[in-house]
């Protein structure tokens, strides 16, 4: 498919090495986020897209759409899992109007200059690889990838720089395919929550980063099976791995909640620890070693399991919980303690509660 072929469309592609480098340099400065990104992106839509429109399949629109829309309702979702957390970068009608100005106009100018120069290169598969590359730097916040500790540095890798890097071969695989439209559907429903939604919901840097390459996969397969292939959803060949797939995840699960891995899960049944989570949360917690004062722990009394921060240590370790006045009379030894705290899962231990109030009752 792919020749070797000089540059095409030499100009653009100089403009998109002007404006990455641009970004490189520019891309915290108020007159770059302000004015020129976005107007940069406002010249490339009323230059371009009149040009290039044209009415996209009704499939594509539907697969953009829908796939788009179903990530963002699990992401919303997820909030009531992991938790709310105030939106900083979205609480007046002025936010909002500056976030259409300074984040939809620079996609669609990004969109429709990666649409033109691969178009225009469509055979030379270097010249694609390397407009991919170019534009990838274009959307990297060097400063403070370089500027992190070793361990930011790989949280940033895995949630930011990995998901930067899919996305790029992702919208230049549906440009080459396809038309830029497509692109921007998406690459605007992945600004949704943090532009327009005043809530976003908890997450960690594993959290997002998984989220954002399986969200690729998907839209991807999607595509090339159900549109560009033009397969069939009912022939699709390969659906049997979703058996499999099921098992393997299924007992994964399981054994997580017997505890054979290095992180488990237990239900929380109080508010002793109110604010931090509360009654009905499911706390995961990872076996350690070194524990010290401010370490929230889970260790077991009797047939208890119980979570209460470390507030001193002598010969014992002295606990209390958050919400309550007094610490503990429990003597706790190392021998007692079964992890500390690494997060929660909001909700997801009440059917854990209800089970254990039956069986109780029962009893």
């Amino acid at each position: 498919m792919f020749k070797k072929k000089t540059l095409k469309n030499k100009k653009l592609f100089f403009l998109l090495i002007i404006y990455t480098s641009i970004h490189i340099f520019s891309h915290t400065n108020n007159f770059y986020i302000y004015f020129f990104n976005p107007l940069f992106g406002l010249i490339f839509l009323i230059t371009f897209y009149h040009q290039n429109f044209k009415l996209l399949h009704k499939k594509e629109i539907n697969i953009a759409l829908t796939t788009s829309i179903i990530f963002l309702i699990l992401h919303l979702v997820s909030g009531f899992l992991l938790g709310f957390n105030k939106n900083p970068y979205n609480n007046t009608l002025i936010h909002l109007l500056e976030n259409l100005w300074k984040v939809i106009l620079p996609i669609c100018g990004i969109e429709i200059m990666r649409y033109e120069l691969i178009k225009s290169n469509k055979n030379n598969l270097g010249i694609i690889t390397l407009i991919t590359i170019i534009i990838i730097m274009s959307e990297i916040n060097f400063k403070a990838l370089f500027l992190s500790h070793n361990i930011i540095f790989f949280h940033y890798i895995v949630s930011i720089i990995i998901p930067i890097i899919a996305q790029n071969i992702l919208f230049t695989y549906l440009s080459l395919n396809s038309h830029y439209n497509i692109s921007i559907i998406i690459k605007i429903f992945n600004e949704i929550p943090e532009c327009f939604i005043p809530i976003m919901p908890y997450s960690n840097w594993f959290i997002e980063g998984s989220f954002a390459i399986i969200k690729v996969l998907i839209i991807y397969y999607l595509f090339k099976y159900f549109i560009f292939n033009k397969r069939n959803i009912h022939h699709f060949r390969n659906r049997t791995i979703l058996y499999p797939l099921t098992i393997i995840t299924s007992v994964l699960l399981v054994l997580f909640m017997l505890g054979l891995f290095n992180y488990q899960p237990i239900a929380i049944m109080s508010n002793s620890m109110n604010p931090l989570f509360r009654r009905g949360d499911v706390v995961i917690y990872k076996r350690e070693e070194n524990i010290v004062p401010g370490d929230v722990i889970v260790f077991k009394h009797e047939s208890q399991i119980i979570v209460h921060r470390v507030v001193g240590i002598n010969e014992y370790y002295i606990t209390k919980g958050d919400a309550n006045n007094t610490v503990d009379y429990i003597k706790i030894k190392k021998e007692d303690i079964k992890g500390v705290y690494q997060f929660h899962i909001k909700y997801l231990g009440y059917p854990s509660i209800w089970l254990n109030e039956l069986f109780t009752r029962e009893n």
